[in-house]
């Protein structure tokens, strides 16, 4: 057993750094005497007293929840034997006429370990900060004027005790009351959503695991006690001591009205699209209307030459539907895949027995059906005139040229020769002009190619 009065009191009296020695149970059983003059106290005020009753908390700063991570400091101690270095602390020391002297503290507390290899004693010396915080408050109101115009709360956190200090809206966004929250993070992290925690946590072991990592970004949902959510938006950065202790600093910020609009927004976009598809839907059926006229027209007709004409027509019709079509089955109401839908709509167009003699080549892209349907016109004039003309094989193609250029190009193969209707070539002109391209066409040594160059985005 140790003897206070023999071993330590007075060794401990004469050192002159300021020294206070407590038991197991954070009762005070000695203290130097440049702790009792830096702390205003004597012996028989504070020896044999609990720490946080021989150094009460200041009640005009209720609330601040400081005497809490001093008391996490010491319990951390007691479990794990080891020495722990707190950030700076508000502790106000009791005058002796009455009220309070503000004091700003950083205490470093050492285990003192028994024969049994428990600790026996904890020694702390606490270094006064108090004129360099006081120095730097001018900084630090306008830190916090900063923070409050930007609507945001601060904290600080350390994973080791757990110990987290925060600013009140912090406390406002978790639903506590001011001073019930406690100094540690756990009932903080209990109110996170349990779809959001683990990610959280693991953001947590990142910081240890990662030694270069210095900022924090992660946003999560908390569940108040009343049932309500709230979306949080947090932003930091990591401290780490010289041995390699973490300590986190940083901002939480309200997001719950952005995301309800994000929702909004997204839920009226969904509207929207589902308008789309049904417009889309309804302009198929119309023109479905309208081919389904001009084939039992076309029945009556016994001229050839009046036939085709309708002939051309429908399909130039069908072109147009199928743009629809694919809009309205896609479930994308504002894009179409142009890949998937020229291949459908060159087999419409040439048929089962005729698509061995055409290749279809097109780049992935997306375009907006008032481009999608010009295009497809055009396609269906330049499929439809070669098959008329009975060539050989032909080729189709839409790419990316650069960065800037789409190009279609149609190479047809063959001796034989047929041109391009007039009232095709004006569909064709006219269509590429809604593009903003221009249409060339000619002969090469071995068949004729088509060529439509336009802007990859519209103007």
């Amino acid at each position: 057993m140790f003897n206070y009065a023999t071993d330590f009191a007075a060794i401990l009296s004469g050192m002159p750094q300021p020294y206070l020695v407590l038991g197991p149970d954070l009762h005070i059983v000695g203290a130097s005497d440049s702790y009792l003059t830096l702390t205003s106290r004597t012996r028989d005020d504070i020896v044999g007293r609990h720490i946080l009753q021989a150094f009460p908390e200041n009640p005009d700063e209720a609330g601040t929840v400081e005497q809490g991570p001093l008391e996490v400091s010491l319990r951390h101690v007691l479990e794990t034997g080891r020495p722990h270095e707190m950030a700076v602390i508000q502790y106000d020391i009791p005058r002796i006429g009455g009220g309070f002297s503000q004091k700003f503290w950083t205490p470093i507390h050492t285990p003192v370990l028994g024969d049994d290899g428990k600790v026996a004693f904890i020694i702390q010396n606490p270094m006064d900060v108090t004129e360099s915080v006081l120095r730097n408050r001018e900084a630090d109101a306008r830190l916090r004027v900063a923070l409050h115009a930007a609507d945001l709360a601060s904290w600080e956190y350390e994973p080791e005790t757990d110990t987290w200090r925060r600013s009140h809206a912090v406390d406002d966004l978790f639903g506590f009351p001011p001073g019930e929250g406690g100094p540690v993070a756990a009932p903080f992290f209990a109110r996170m959503h349990p779809d959001d925690l683990p990610a959280v946590m693991k953001a947590m072991r990142d910081i240890a695991e990662f030694p270069d990592q210095t900022v924090i970004n992660f946003d999560y949902r908390i569940q108040l006690p009343t049932g309500d959510t709230r979306h949080v938006s947090s932003r930091g950065e990591v401290l780490r001591s010289a041995s390699g202790k973490v300590r986190m600093i940083g901002v939480l910020m309200d997001v719950t009205t952005d995301r309800q609009r994000e929702a909004d927004l997204a839920a009226a976009l969904r509207q929207q699209e589902l308008l789309l598809a049904e417009v889309n839907h309804r302009v198929k059926n119309s023109l479905q209307l309208v081919i389904s006229t001009l084939r039992l027209q076309a029945r009556r007709l016994h001229f050839p030459v009046t036939a085709s004409a309708f002939e051309e027509a429908i399909a130039r019709v069908q072109a147009i539907v199928s743009v629809h079509e694919r809009l309205y089955r896609s479930g994308n109401a504002l894009g179409v895949d142009m890949a998937a839908h020229l291949g459908k709509l060159c087999v419409d167009i040439v048929g089962d027995i005729q698509a061995d003699r055409l290749s279809v080549h097109v780049d992935e892209m997306e375009f907006p059906p008032e481009r999608a349907i010009p295009l497809s016109v055009i396609v269906n004039e330049l499929l439809t005139n070669w098959l008329r003309s009975g060539s050989g094989t032909a080729r189709l193609a839409l790419n990316n040229v650069g960065d800037s250029e789409v190009e279609l190009l149609f190479a047809v193969s063959g001796e034989k020769r047929s041109q391009i209707s007039e009232l095709g070539l004006k569909l064709i002109t006219t269509m590429s002009a809604q593009l903003g391209g221009v249409f060339t066409g000619g002969d090469n040594g071995d068949g004729h190619v088509s060529v439509l160059r336009f802007p990859a985005t519209e103007a």
